[in-house]
């Protein structure tokens, strides 16, 4: 079992909107993060994503995420860890994910693989976060309410505080919604582990996000989300039957188009986010900060 934080855990990417795409996970985990492939909703092709990213990953290093509709079972992940792939074959490779990430609304219970790999578990809520904990979860996300999908009340940095300021929580916790570099630092220094990026890897270079797909985010500017069910999707007027189902996408989907004009490609994007971060921390370290202080061993 890995260690709660490892290095390369600073910058988490997960592959956005749901989708499978391999070599865009894999380009996170070369960049020095960790690359994390969302499983989705469609078996088949999560399988040979789950296949390609085996072979592609970065020292084998790559975690996957599974949310609500996953078709894939913790047995799958069984499978890839005692046969080498999902489908039983004998392709080379790591021998299973360094982490799963599981969504507030997974319907995989920690319990199930919590002693393969390291688990983190999304939460939006500090009962959520209890719960986690009590379940045997290594490490939490904070997942706030810009962000896309299954959400709650609260905002990434109410959310982090809380998580951070209650005695119950011990396990490491990542930040994720509405993060860029500079909402990184503030994240990191308050005392988060690292943060998480998805929708704002969707239109860099390596994505493979369809057309009509990227087209929807690239021309957001943040107002066109709605909350149906709990759920935070992108609204989109007028959609055209081929669009498929509603895309859950965050508030912080505007940042997808200002990460491709300023970094273009992944690796830019994660050295960016990991930069703007040490940078900020020695900043703090000079002036003497105060969040600084407040990290420091055996402060309050």
């Amino acid at each position: 079992m890995s260690t709660a934080v490892d290095a390369g855990d600073l910058v988490i990417g997960t592959t956005p909107l749901g989708e499978p795409d391999a070599r865009l996970a894999a380009a996170v985990g070369r960049a020095g993060g960790l690359g994390v492939l969302d499983l989705g909703t469609a078996g088949r092709e999560a399988l040979q994503a789950w296949e390609d990213i085996r072979e592609w990953a970065a020292g084998g290093r790559y975690g996957v995420r599974v949310a609500a509709g996953c078709r894939l079972t913790p047995a799958d992940l069984l499978d890839v860890r005692s046969t080498g792939t999902p489908t039983g074959g004998s392709h080379g490779g790591a021998p299973g994910p360094h982490t799963v990430v599981l969504g507030a609304d997974s319907p995989w219970p920690v319990e199930a693989v919590a002693d393969r790999c390291r688990v983190l578990v999304e939460v939006t809520d500090l009962d959520g976060a209890l719960d986690a904990i009590g379940a045997g979860a290594h490490g939490l996300i904070a997942r706030g309410s810009e962000s896309g999908g299954r959400i709650g009340p609260l905002g990434t940095f109410v959310l982090l505080q809380r998580l951070l300021a209650d005695p119950r929580v011990s396990l490491p916790v990542w930040a994720c919604g509405g993060i860029g570099p500079r909402t990184a630092a503030a994240s990191v220094l308050g005392g988060a582990a690292g943060v998480v990026l998805d929708t704002q890897l969707a239109l860099l270079a390596e994505s493979g996000l369809l057309e009509d797909r990227a087209a929807a985010i690239r021309s957001m500017d943040g107002s066109e989300t709605t909350v149906l069910d709990g759920h935070r999707i992108l609204r989109r007027r007028g959609r055209a039957p081929h669009i498929g189902p509603d895309l859950m996408v965050g508030q912080d989907g505007f940042l997808a188009a200002r990460f491709a004009e300023r970094w273009r490609d992944v690796g830019r994007t994660v050295r960016g986010i990991a930069d703007a971060v040490r940078e900020a921390a020695h900043e703090a370290v000079r002036t003497g900060s105060a969040v600084v202080s407040a990290l420091r061993p055996g402060a309050p």
